[in-house]
């Protein structure tokens, strides 16, 4: 008898010589290896617990088992793109190329039900703007229950994969726009926000794992801020004047601390892991949107 813990056993050592780049929710080979071995052998990641281990292995999930290590080990599939689902905090997702694997640091903001951030009434209505498969909109919604949460995305591809997730994980509705450019002014409370934003030299060198998920979702520009820009904008005209932008620019922070003197990100100290996301206060955004002039913002062009 083979058991779980000699397949996984071979799994993560295939897997950690095969020189990988783990950066789509799973940090290790050995979280990778766990995540594979029993998701082709149809066993819950979430509801299968050590005992497991030294049971016998299913003989009929070895041939599957070595489909997810070709396409992980030789494709550089992202483990979430084999899988078909990805986790973000208490919420499972589906996954695969139409949106990017669900894995942002902005999910510790919203499981922390935005504090110490958000300080006006509870809030009303919050958008997940550059929604992706929906994650991070969803996972506001089951804390948020009564709050209207809105996704919205250019890309319908993405869209159509969140409006999937949406029969799991319900959502109040979504729009296919350019931005925030289709929402009336001050009447959103917390906007979440995970634009493209690699810039143009690390888009250059973006691992093969990365190359798996939409362009679309990952170019923003020489800089790394070109829909940061119109974002921004946006973001000063439609909130109410206790809200928030929760935005996430990961290595293109520099280009957002330079951006403007009179523009004041506050950067999120996190605890579970990741970097590059900043808050901003409605009130500072329309300071500085007076003093940028930005009542005519450029179109966004993602």
């Amino acid at each position: 008898m083979t058991t779980f813990r000699e397949i996984l056993i071979a799994a993560e050592t295939e897997l950690l010589s095969a020189d990988l780049f783990f950066g789509h929710g799973y940090e290790s080979a050995h979280d990778e290896a766990v995540a594979l071995v029993l998701a082709a052998a149809d066993c819950s990641l979430v509801d299968t617990s050590a005992a497991i281990l030294d049971t016998g292995y299913p003989a009929t999930a070895l041939p599957k088992l070595r489909s997810f290590l070709t396409a992980r080990c030789e494709e550089r599939l992202p483990v979430a793109y084999i899988t078909g689902e990805a986790w973000l905090g208490h919420l499972c997702f589906k996954s695969d190329a139409r949106a990017l694997v669900p894995r942002s640091p902005v999910a510790e903001l919203v499981l922390n039900h935005f504090e110490p951030w958000y300080q006006g009434p509870d809030p009303q209505v919050i958008i997940d703007v550059c929604c992706g498969g929906g994650s991070l909109g969803m996972l506001a919604k089951s804390l948020f229950p009564g709050a209207q949460v809105l996704l919205s995305d250019l890309d319908s591809a993405a869209l159509s994969l969140a409006s999937e997730n949406s029969q799991i994980h319900a959502v109040d509705g979504m729009v296919r726009g350019d931005l925030l450019s289709w929402c009336r002014s001050s009447c959103v409370d917390i906007i979440i926000a995970n634009p493209p934003y690699v810039d143009a030299d690390d888009m250059r060198g973006l691992p093969a794992e990365y190359r798996h998920e939409p362009g679309l979702a990952l170019a923003g520009g020489e800089d790394g801020l070109d829909l940061v820009r119109v974002l921004l904008a946006d973001a000063a005209r439609i909130l109410r004047p206790t809200g928030i932008l929760i935005l996430e620019v990961g290595n293109s922070f520099g280009a957002l601390d330079d951006l403007s003197d009179q523009l004041h990100p506050i950067w999120v100290e996190l605890e579970q892991g990741g970097h590059g996301v900043a808050v901003f206060m409605a009130q500072d955004l329309a300071q500085w949107a007076v003093s940028e002039d930005t009542t005519n913002p450029v179109v966004s062009a993602k």
